[in-house]
């Protein structure tokens, strides 16, 4: 069963080279593959020249992520406790809007 496995894993690996090299016959598809692997090594050239830079663009991503995660926590906070008043305050309502309507029928009959 295991050999049954590496023939269709070497089967897909070979049909997926062969539908790489096929897209590359298509002139658009050529230039834009260019001009993303110039973008690749222009990026790693720069990364390569500063490496600080980095760890200062993860610092401050981390920092956003962190007040982002702050707020959204704020949020919830404040969305749990209205949903726990609103817990609380409903069944006197309806008490309230009982009373009122068995009030009305009261004065109704009489």
């Amino acid at each position: 069963m295991e050999e049954k496995n590496q023939i269709v894993l070497r089967g897909a690996l070979l049909g997926a080279a062969c539908g790489a090299l096929l897209t590359l016959f298509h002139r658009p598809t050529r230039i834009a593959l260019k001009d993303k692997w110039n973008a690749c090594q222009q990026k790693l050239e720069e990364v390569c020249q500063e490496p600080s830079r980095i760890s200062t663009c993860m610092k401050e991503k981390m920092e956003e992520t962190k007040q982002l995660m702050r707020t959204v926590s704020d949020d919830l906070s404040f969305l749990n406790e209205q949903v726990n008043q609103l817990k609380e305050t409903t069944p006197r309502v309806l008490e309230i809007i009982e009373e009122t309507k068995d009030h009305f029928q009261s004065k109704q009959t009489d």
